[in-house]
């Protein structure tokens, strides 16, 4: 059964990038509505929280091709952390969790931060699942951040890496939910051109096509060679650490707040969101810092780097500020 799964996201995931599947395609699959994974719909965020096993666990562990991943039960600080961080989304995207997240899962043994995927019911109504590595609650902001955007590099130590400073001490928690509630709003309402579905014309007014040629290639003057090969995390390959500078370089002249958002047009859109609440709400900023043998080469930071503004009014409709 798991080897059928893996099979079937792997047609989903490579099809999606052909945009060649249909909604109709997409309800084929049984792990694409809601009753793959049971229960029924509620409001109450604490109630959204599920076991991570059965079905959402096979899927998670076929998506990812790994077998190891356990269900986390959240304590009593981490139970608090999630509702005091539902408080603080914006009011757009509490909408869009409340309505339409159908399942929230822990789990340990993730590698990366979170999953977020669309599902349908039975009227093809579309609802979300998410799945968030429960190591998160173990990390502050920068140095969940740090580790993330490390990942795209190799052979990195001590005294040859990138550091990200927010200037707030925060739960990196913080900072995955609103990226992750962000997809939510994003599957919900197209912001993004859709990332399965091609049953409308392209519409060429949406902003991101003015920063983007597809869904995972940003436009000729937005590319670089050596990122463009890259992934985050344990997948694809890695760029030395001795171009650090060139990549750091290369971000300042984009519209993209981080290296995460330069993979993608969701992730784009996600990153986006995040960082531009959280600096105006918390006053934080994301700075990524060089450093080649222990000393600070090159830096970048989200607020002064101008050619991210041209988010700023979608991002303000978004969050009200």
């Amino acid at each position: 059964m798991k080897k059928l799964i893996q099979l079937l996201l792997i047609t989903i995931v490579f099809a999606s990038l052909l945009s060649a599947l249909t909604l109709e395609d997409l309800l084929q699959y049984p792990s694409k509505k809601t009753s793959y994974y049971g229960e029924n719909f509620s409001p109450v965020l604490m109630e959204k929280v599920r076991e991570f096993s059965g079905n959402a666990e096979e899927y998670l562990e076929s998506f990812d091709n790994f077998d190891g991943y356990k269900n986390h039960k959240l304590s009593d600080r981490e139970k608090a952390l999630l509702e005091e961080n539902f408080a603080l989304l914006p009011e757009k995207l509490q909408q869009a969790v409340t309505e339409n997240v159908y399942a929230i899962y822990f789990v340990d043994g993730m590698w990366y931060g979170a999953l977020t995927d669309i599902v349908y019911d039975e009227t093809r109504h579309p609802y979300c699942i998410m799945f968030f590595n429960a190591d998160i609650f173990n990390y502050n902001l920068d140095d969940w951040l740090t580790y993330r955007d490390n990942t795209i590099f190799k052979d990195t130590d001590s005294d040859n890496k990138v550091v990200v400073e927010t200037g707030r001490e925060l739960s990196a928690f913080v900072q995955l939910f609103i990226h992750e509630s962000a997809h939510v709003y994003d599957f919900i309402n197209q912001v993004t051109p859709y990332q399965y579905i091609e049953e409308t014309p392209r519409d060429n007014s949406n902003l991101f096509y003015s920063i983007w040629k597809n869904k995972q290639e940003p436009l000729k003057k937005y590319q670089n060679k050596k990122f463009e090969k890259t992934s985050f995390y344990e997948y694809g390959t890695k760029i030395p650490i001795k171009n650090g500078k060139e990549i750091i370089d290369y971000l300042g002249k984009t519209p993209f707040c981080t290296p995460y958002a330069a993979t993608n047009w969701m992730d784009d859109f996600a990153e986006e969101v995040t960082f531009y609440y959280l600096h105006i709400k918390l006053g934080i900023d994301y700075k990524l810092t060089y450093i080649q043998n222990g000393k600070a080469i090159a830096s970048y930071s989200y607020v002064k780097n101008q050619n991210s503004r041209l988010y700023d009014s979608l991002c303000k409709e978004i969050t009200g500020l």
